[in-house]
């Protein structure tokens, strides 16, 4: 495993594992649990913070039932926990001027702690049913590049669609469903397709390779794509009927297709790869330049019209937007970042982590492009 990546795990445990303990004292300040009771609850507690490991372990083992419920619970309170976390500490705040200019009686303590349970619980059900009610995003762009007859050109947009544990089956099926029906002339995958271990979900492959698409489809690799180990990745990408860019780019329908790595990729001795993929990017052409790229930065020296990016999920739970916005100030939308030089990101398909999107919901993204007739 990369050190980037215990890095990565040992600090989100930490932050993790903190919040978790954070509720437990605040729920034993009001409850003031016994002895014998304590102990069983910082059983449970901890088994919850490590759930989202037991279900790589049993989902290795092929226990895939047992490490689904353990997914379900684990992650749904992961979602419960976080928002509480966040809704209390803003309750803590009205304490705090109750502290200064009143009293903090005991029945407001008890009254803040049952009011952030019931709204973080209230927030998790409304997010498990949002995360499931995927949005059609329409965008019509005006190009002055010549497009297919008629002049017009259909981009079906995925993203983060997360296909594992959770994300499967009928769920999978209501995604893959609206992107049949939007009739894309160019499917793209903008990173993070898969999650999970590979060899549980590899029929899925099957479900994408159904659908169809004109002029074909294009993938690339995001970060999850690395953890859930790469040559499996790509076998899937490729079996869900893909054609995968790697810091490579491809001519169809009469546009420029660019696809570039994710930076979770970059290692030592792929420089030279990865350096003469961004000084062909930063070659001007004449017709439509598509940018595929996972996580939205945008490169100045890049010469291309539209950047599809995904990544940050809209920031899935709320208020979690707002850190995301410190590390990608656009977080979602259609951006105009010179004349004839757009940035779309997607909120993302799927979910990462608990089923749950609390004011950030999913999407695909339907991109028609208006340009010349081709005579």
């Amino acid at each position: 495993m990369e050190l980037r990546m215990i890095i990565f795990l040992l600090t989100f445990f930490c932050l993790y594992g903190s919040i978790n303990f954070y509720f437990f004292f605040r729920a034993r300040s009001v409850f003031h649990f016994s002895g014998l009771l304590q102990i069983v609850l910082l059983i449970v507690l901890i088994l919850l913070i490590v759930a989202p490991v037991l279900v790589r372990v049993l989902e290795s083992l092929r226990h895939e039932q047992i490490a689904r419920a353990v997914a379900c619970i684990g992650y749904l309170w992961m979602a419960f926990v976080f928002l509480f976390f966040f809704i209390s500490l803003s309750f803590d705040l009205v304490r705090l001027l109750y502290k200064i200019f009143g009293s903090d009686s005991l029945p407001l303590k008890t009254m803040f702690f049952g009011l952030s349970v019931l709204l973080s619980a209230v927030l998790v059900v409304y997010g498990y049913f949002e995360a499931r009610n995927i949005r059609v995003k329409h965008l019509e762009i005006a190009v002055n590049q010549v497009l297919p007859q008629p002049g017009k050109l259909r981009i079906v947009q995925i993203s983060d669609v997360h296909v594992g544990i959770i994300i499967r089956e009928k769920r999978l099926d209501n995604l893959l469903n609206f992107v049949r029906d939007a009739r894309p002339d160019i499917l793209v995958c903008t990173g993070d397709l898969l999650d999970g271990e590979l060899d549980n979900i590899m029929d899925d492959a099957g479900r994408f390779a159904q659908i169809p698409a004109t002029y074909g489809k294009i993938a690339i690799l995001g970060n999850h794509e690395y953890y859930a180990g790469l040559k499996r990745s790509m076998e899937f990408i490729q079996a869900a009927g893909f054609q995968l860019l790697r810091d490579d780019y491809i001519d169809m329908a009469g546009i420029t297709v660019f696809g570039e790595d994710d930076i979770t990729g970059r290692r030592p001795g792929t420089t030279n790869k990865s350096a003469s993929f961004k000084r062909k990017l930063a070659e001007k052409r004449d017709g439509f330049v598509l940018l595929l790229k996972h996580q939205p930065q945008v490169d100045p020296n890049a010469k291309f019209n539209l950047q599809l990016s995904g990544h940050t999920h809209g920031g899935q739970l709320y208020p979690f937007g707002f850190i995301v916005k410190l590390y990608f100030p656009k977080i979602y939308g259609l951006h105009a970042l010179a004349p004839e030089k757009l940035l779309y990101v997607s909120r993302g398909t799927g979910t990462w982590g608990p089923p749950v999107r609390v004011f950030a919901p999913p999407e695909i993204t339907v991109i028609d492009l208006i340009g010349k007739k081709s005579n």
